[in-house]
């Protein structure tokens, strides 16, 4: 990944969860070389205080605030490469090591995600638990067309956005604007207790893709890191 990519896939990982406190401090000591003083409170866990060199007072930052002065912050400096890797190692919790691609000559990162050791065990608890219903994409719809699965599309709300550009949402009770409890492709195996994804060749994109990391997988509740399934 390129020095730009990395610092866009922390931002995406900020952005995706609640904030990250501890994360946050490291990140905010690395860039301001400790220059920045963070101070955390123990009856609070969604936000910090900070002051910034110059300033007498310290800042209170919570919750998107704070997400968006982290990304902001990264995106503001050019960071080293030494720093870039160290933050990237913290962020996705995954070994990171300076590269260089041997076609362009160009620097980058890469980052190991550990997917290797990845097992679905079918639990169906990202299929029922996690909010993806706004993430199906123009290109998982044109698929589909392709494809002739009208019995996807046919669970699919088409809605228009603010410039008239169609937004897509899963899964809408056919005839309805009405959501439907579950992902109607969603099966259970009584006999196994094992879910079944009845559509796993032509699943939307945000499923296939599902989790990207360990870390991922540790924040969304999946089991498919651990040995033991448990």
């Amino acid at each position: 990944m390129t020095r730009d990519q990395v610092v866009e896939s922390i931002c995406n990982d900020f952005r995706q969860y609640e904030p990250q406190i501890l994360l946050f401090c490291e990140v905010i000591r690395l860039l301001s070389d400790g220059k920045i003083v963070v101070k955390r409170t123990p009856d609070h866990d969604n936000g910090i205080w900070i002051r910034i060199p110059g300033q007498r007072n310290m800042r209170w930052l919570e919750g998107h605030d704070l997400v968006e002065y982290m990304c902001a912050s990264l995106t503001a400096v050019h960071l080293s490469a030494e720093v870039l890797t160290a933050i990237a190692s913290r962020v996705f919790q995954a070994h990171v090591v300076l590269t260089e691609d041997t076609e362009s000559g160009r620097k980058g990162l890469l980052i190991e995600t550990g997917m290797e050791a990845f097992q679905c065990r079918q639990c169906g608890h990202c299929c029922q638990s996690l909010d993806y219903r706004y993430e199906v994409t123009a290109e998982d719809v044109a698929r589909w067309q392709e494809l002739g699965r009208t019995d996807i599309l046919a669970w699919v709300g088409v809605f228009k956005g603010q410039n008239q550009e169609p937004i897509y949402q899963l899964w809408v009770t056919p005839g309805t604007r009405r959501l439907a409890d579950a992902c109607p492709f969603l099966k259970k195996d009584s006999s196994t207790k094992r879910w079944y994804c009845l559509i796993h060749d032509a699943k939307p994109a945000i499923c296939r893709q599902y989790p990207v990391g360990r870390k991922h997988a540790l924040m969304t509740g999946c089991p498919g890191f651990k040995k033991d399934g448990v």
